[in-house]
């Protein structure tokens, strides 16, 4: 028997190059808040002031890898919790390079810059709802 797994059609929307300027973590979900967002129709690229909203997020299966510098050859780092890298990273944005996200999991990777000096960063967290796109604005 062979079974073709069936992936949705892609999103509209892509957090590609945006960079999270805070997150939030309220009744048992795990907000982002984005400088932007990126969406893609017939007529071209657009920005948008967003929020991404993960239900359902136990934050104490959520992991943080925080590299010493970018990646190359040789790397170090460590992987902290949500707390500590509120904590330690509240006035940082972290810019999404890469996201994947299917079956209750995320996981982003891009650049933690502190000061506008980044290092790479990747973060995976878990969640048992929705992924919801909050738009704020409709800005070009």
């Amino acid at each position: 028997m062979k079974i073709i797994k069936v992936f949705a059609p892609y999103s509209k929307y892509s957090l590609h190059d945006g960079r999270i300027q805070k997150m939030t973590f309220e009744h048992g979900n795990l907000v982002f808040h984005f400088d932007k967002i990126f969406s893609y129709d017939d007529d071209g690229e657009h920005t948008h002031k967003a929020k991404v909203i993960f239900e359902q997020v136990d934050v104490d299966d959520m992991n943080v890898l925080v590299f010493d510098s970018t990646l190359r050859d040789v790397f170090h780092g460590e992987q902290i919790d949500f707390d500590t890298y509120q904590q330690r990273y509240k006035n940082s944005e972290f810019e999404v390079i890469d996201e994947m996200t299917n079956w209750g999991q995320a996981m982003f990777q891009g650049w933690l810059r502190t000061n506008d000096v980044p290092v790479h960063c990747i973060m995976t967290l878990y969640f048992g709802g929705r992924m919801i796109y909050d738009i704020e604005d409709e800005s070009e």
